[in-house]
Formats: C-alpha cells, sequence, structure tokens
C-alpha cells in the first residue's frame, strides 16, 4: 500500500522488494506456521484484490445494516 499518486517507478520497486521477501524461505516458514498466504505477486493483482475485497466487505456492512454508532 502506498499513497495513490506514488510514482510507478517506486510503486514497482516496492512491489519487487515485497515479493523477494515473500520467497525468502524463513518468510515462506513462518507464513506457513501461521496458515497465512503470501499474497505476493504483481501490483495489478493486488490492485484487484483490493477492489474485491472493498466490494465483499462492503456488501457485508449493507446486508447486516451496520451502522458507526459515535
Amino acid at each position: 500500500m502506498g499513497p495513490g499518486k506514488l510514482p510507478t517507478p517506486i510503486a514497482q520497486k516496492m512491489n519487487e522488494d515485497v515479493n523477494k521477501v515473500l520467497a525468502m524461505p524463513d518468510v515462506q516458514e513462518k507464513l506457513d506456521t501461521y496458515g497465512a498466504e503470501d499474497g505476493g505477486g504483481t501490483r495489478e493483482k493486488f490492485a484487484a484484490f483490493i477492489r474485491a475485497e472493498t466490494a465483499k466487505w462492503a456488501k457485508v456492512v449493507k446486508d447486516g445494516n451496520i451502522r458507526i454508532e459515535s
């Protein structure tokens, strides 16, 4: 995640670095220990994941008539 107007070269470099870390055997071992999925991949894959999660949880909020109490 980063600001919406993050320059593409910086976003690409961050994506590459995160993917390198997620591919490390010790990181994979920790993720497996906790039953987590790594989520690595392209920036486009991540953007699609965020869009899908936003839509999914917006539906849960709407269908559940969930309101914020202040």
